[in-house]
């Protein structure tokens, strides 16, 4: 393809920087997945991706998203496209999930039941609800966990990380007791392990727990992604409202993505068509 195309002055020391393949794969256009070991160039081919649709393609900073895994590597990434192609031409949609989810969702908080203004309660923030919860239940009402004792630390910590669990899911409380219902039913079938006791639990404390998040108009980093996954699965106007503001969709370490990041990453570049991904899959953190 590269043969074929007259490359802008600005872009070419962009791509003379790249090997062959990388250099192909940051021309391409449609759906593109990069799969390459750890250092060896992944985030400067997406860079160069980014650049390449500005320089060459044509296509407006503010209408390409590009999604990262933290903070630091997002200014990085804008470091390196301000570099590429001057000041002010990096995507103005460009961060982590948790922020440009958050950004989707303050723009319409009625699909999480929410109201204009929100607050956004941290991982801190979700223990200290979730113990507050669990110390308001009498003793004889909490699950026996397999170590420690009723409503100890660890109990509390391992209530939080299902809720977060279930939310990543995409299980939202009126979900909650099916699918963990399902879920007991196949571990039971496969006889392996499952905390029968302490999951049903989590389903009254997941409801408690965010009815409280509802009363003070505050969401979780959950609910940054759950919601706007679900009213784009679920309402096709939302969808397409959304998926058709973006010419093309980024994303780094793609290996990482879970189910929900996976399915927003899917739909929100439905209209366009442009996926394009990179990532070392012997680095997964999912099986």
């Amino acid at each position: 393809m590269s043969a074929s195309l007259s490359i802008p002055p600005r872009l070419a020391p962009v791509l003379d920087d790249l090997t062959p393949a990388q250099r192909a794969a940051a021309l391409a256009l449609g759906r593109v997945l990069v799969l390459a070991g750890a250092g060896t160039g992944k985030t400067k081919t997406l860079t160069a991706g980014v650049a390449t649709r500005i320089e060459l393609y044509g296509m407006e900073p503010s209408r390409i998203l590009c999604v990262t895994f933290t903070n630091k590597a997002a200014r990085e990434m804008r470091e390196r496209i301000t570099r590429a192609c001057g000041e002010g031409m990096a995507p103005s949609w460009l961060g982590t999930f948790h922020a440009l989810c958050a950004r989707q969702l303050r723009a319409e908080p009625d699909i999480a039941y929410l109201r204009a203004g929100f607050d956004i309660r941290d991982a801190d923030d979700t223990l200290a609800i979730v113990r507050r919860l669990i110390k308001a239940t009498p003793v004889e009402q909490l699950p026996r966990p397999e170590e420690g004792e009723p409503g100890d630390a660890r109990q509390i910590a391992k209530m939080a990380e299902r809720i977060s669990r279930l939310k990543e899911d995409l299980v939202t409380p009126d979900m909650a007791g099916h699918h963990v219902e399902a879920m007991i039913a196949r571990a039971h079938a496969q006889k392996r392990f499952v905390d029968d006791a302490g999951w049903r639990f989590v389903v009254g404390l997941y409801g408690r727990y965010q009815n409280l998040l509802r009363e003070q108009n505050a969401a979780d980093f959950g609910d940054l992604l759950m919601w706007p996954t679900l009213a784009m699965l679920k309402n096709e106007t939302y969808r397409y409202r959304w998926s058709r503001r973006f010419t093309s969709v980024m994303a780094d370490e793609f290996q990482d993505v879970n189910r929900a990041q996976f399915l927003w990453l899917k739909m929100i570049s439905e209209v366009s068509g442009e996926l394009f991904a990179v990532g070392d899959d012997s680095q997964s953190i999912y099986s």
